[in-house]
Parts: C-alpha cells; structure tokens; sequence
C-alpha cells in the first residue's frame, strides 16, 4: 500500500513539473513576441517585465509613464508638459523645479512679495558692501533694511571694507563663521573676491552679490545675482547722445574706483553702442576718468582734466552725485558744461542744474534711476533660497529714465529733502529725510 503511493506521488508531481515548464514556456513565448529587447514594451504600449509600457504613455515600474507626459519615478511627467520632481514641468512652456515657466516664453510667474519669503525660522542676514563711504551706498543700506522690515524674523548686520580686498574678504569668513544663514553683497573687487564668495556658499550659506559681477556662475558658486539692466542704461546712454547731438564728438567718461568692474563695464557698452550705430564719437580716454564716486574728488579731478583737454562735447557718468563734483569744476573754470549722460542722480544734482541751466543752453542732463532699489531684489532672492521657494524675480533690474531734459523732463528739486536725497529711490520722503537729517 505505502509503496503504491509513492508511486502515484511521484506521478504526480512530475505531472505537475511538466505543466509548470509548458506554462513558463508559454510565458517566454509571448512575451518575445511583445517586448523589446530590454523588456520594456515598444511604442505599441506593450507592457515590460514589469509592467510598465513605453514612450507611449505607459506606466515605467513604479507605474510612471514616458516621454510623452507620462510621469517619472515619483510621478511627475516628462519633456512635454509633464511635470518635475516637484510637480513642475518642462521646457514648453510648464514650470521648472522652482515654478518657474520654460524656455519658450511661457509665464514664469510674478515674484513672491516679501511677506511671503520671511519664512518661519530666526534668518539672520549680512549685508555687505567692498566700499560704503557714499550717500548711494547709505541709501542702499536703507533700502535693504525697508525691505527686510517686512520680517520680523529677520535681523540684518552691515559691514564694509573701504575698498580693501582683504578687510571684505575677513568680512566675509567672519560672517560665515558666526553662522549667518544669509550675505548679500556688492563686490567691488569683480573675481578677485570670488573664491570667498564661492568659500561660503560651500559652508551653507546663500550669496547673492548684486550689481557688481563677481564673475562666477548662479547656482555653483552662489545662490543668486542681480544687476540692473547695464546694457539698456549705456545704450540709452550713447542713443541719446547720438541722436541729439550729432554724430561726431569728443567723450569724456567719469567712472569710480579704479578697476571697479561696474564702470568698466558700462564704458564699453556705450563704446559698443555707439559703434553698433554709426556713431563717430571718440572717447578722450581708454579708461574710465576715476574719482572714487566722491563729489569733491570728482571737482578736483576734473580740474586737472579741464587743463588737459580743451574740447569736452560729452560726458558719460555712472554716478550723477559725484558728477557735481565735476559740473562745479566747469563752473570754476568758466566753461560751459556739455550734456551729461549719468545715472543714480540726487536732490542737489536737480537743484543745481536747474540753477545753471538758464545760463548754460547746451548742458542738458540724462539719468537712468532706481539704481538703489536694486539690492530689494537681491534680499528677495536670498530669501528664496533659504526657504525653498520660487525665485521669480529677474536677474535684470529694469532702471528707469528719471530726467531728459532734451524731452521736457526736467530734474525735481525738493527743498524740504536733504540734498543727498534720491527722488527715485523706493524710500519715502520721511524716509530719507530720517537718513539724512
């Protein structure tokens, strides 16, 4: 009896041995006639080994579909429309990792108001500056601090170097190393300061420099950039002269410190543009005349230059406060003040333009303003960073054409304001009147 089962068992299991290999062989079968060679399935949908189909929309192994707005690991879709990781989509036209839109023009939504950047958390902010010895700078200052008011978890501290690469530098470490969470910064020193900028973005901090290029790259060696718009200002610069002047002349352009790239950097825009257009205009000088952005250095400078060339048909400024300086040189020298072409103006430079106007027909006065608002932005995209959200805001500040008085628009004089006083700044008149009272 017990041997007649054995025997029967063993029948049967390998009975069932051979309908599991005919089984299995049936399986192999189909699925060498469905799949691709990786066994994933053709653009047919055919499902792969596990499940998952092709570029036609077909679920990959988690069950995330293809190229063709399917989603990827975590869900999200691909190349056309689908979304990111984050749920943000792709180059047509949807959003980037941070709901920013693509490269075809597609909205990439408007900047997040301050309020909505604070975030939750104590965030302490350094702002520093390669030189702060002017009122621009002091209005900067100003402007930051409004702007930052709007969180009351964040506390600021300022610092500047006087222009000395090693003081900005230890500035720098310093801050990094009393754990700020935040530097945001106005290098004077262009890529000589570079490797401490890219120093603490690797100790965890966010950099965003603003204005003056440090020449690295956005997300590598800092976490944000932003300058205002150099290009429209020196093209609007060198347009207005050539089309109201004429097209031959002799140029003279007033600069800042010595190498500062910011100055540098406009001079040849507007050499570039008067070139792109045609113009014969020659600059008096390869280089920018310097005067440390200083209005009494600028007066004594300019006297010196007054000696050394007699025909001045132009002047281009990139800081119409220390350009006073220089129209007061042209006064004491009996000369008529050619047109000037500046940016960053004041109070007292609307003031006095308005005074010598009248006897001086031919000094008319250009200035591309709001350069000080400028820093608003580079706080906002600090703040972004620190807490994950989108950076919507431009890494161009748009300026704005504040006089021209070729069209009419003549400087504003507020005697109630203190001289020093930028009427385009984002600051209330109680504001600056505080800061310069």
């Amino acid at each position: 009896m017990s041997r007649f089962v054995s025997r029967n068992s063993t029948r049967r299991r390998l009975w069932w041995r051979l309908v599991a290999l005919l089984a299995v062989l049936a399986l192999v079968a189909a699925a060498c006639g469905d799949d691709d060679d990786d066994g994933a399935a053709g653009d047919d949908g055919a499902s792969s080994d596990d499940g998952s189909t092709g570029d036609d929309g077909a679920s990959s192994d988690d069950g995330s579909t293809g190229d063709d707005g399917a989603s990827s690991d975590d869900g999200s879709t691909g190349d056309d429309g689908a979304s990111s990781d984050d749920g943000s989509t792709g180059d047509d036209g949807s959003t980037g990792d941070d709901g920013s839109t693509g490269d075809d023009g597609a909205s990439s939504g408007d900047p997040l108001p301050i309020g909505e950047l604070c975030g939750d958390g104590e965030v302490r902010i350094a702002h520093v500056d390669g030189f702060g010895a002017n009122t621009w700078r002091q209005i900067v200052v100003a402007e930051l601090l409004d702007e930052a008011s709007a969180c009351p978890n964040i506390t600021v501290e300022y610092a500047q170097a006087d222009f000395d690469l090693q003081t900005y530098i230890t500035a720098i470490n310093s801050f990094v190393a009393q754990g700020f969470d935040a530097i945001v910064t106005y290098d004077d020193f262009g890529n000589q300061a570079l490797g401490v900028l890219q120093d603490a973005t690797d100790a965890g901090v966010v950099v965003v420099p603003y204005i003056a290029d440090p020449g690295g790259t956005v997300g590598e060696d800092y976490a944000g950039y932003v300058e205002y718009d150099f290009e429209a200002e020196g093209n609007a610069m060198a347009d207005w002269l050539h089309e109201n002047f004429g097209p031959d002349g002799n140029l003279l352009f007033v600069g800042g410190i010595p190498g500062n790239p910011a100055s540098l950097g406009l001079m040849e825009i507007v050499r570039s543009r008067l070139d792109e257009i045609g113009s014969d205009i020659t600059f008096l000088s390869d280089e920018p005349i310097d005067t440390n952005w200083d209005p009494a250095e600028e007066q004594r400078v300019m006297a010196g230059v007054l000696t050394q060339f007699d025909d001045i048909d132009f002047i281009v400024s990139d800081y119409g406060v220390a350009s006073k300086g220089g129209i007061r040189a042209f006064v004491n020298a009996g000369r008529p003040h050619p047109p000037l072409a500046t940016s960053a103006s004041d109070n007292e430079l609307g003031c006095l333009w308005q005074e010598l106007s009248p006897e001086m027909p031919d000094f008319e006065l250009l200035s591309i303003d709001g350069t000080t608002q400028t820093v608003r932005v580079a706080l906002r995209k600090a703040l972004a960073a620190l807490n994950g959200l989108p950076d919507n805001e431009p890494e161009q500040f748009e300026l704005i054409t504040f006089i021209d008085t070729v069209n009419g628009q003549d400087p504003p004089c507020d005697e109630d304001l203190p001289p020093d006083a930028d009427l385009s700044a984002g600051l209330t008149t109680e504001q600056l009147q505080e800061l310069f009272g």
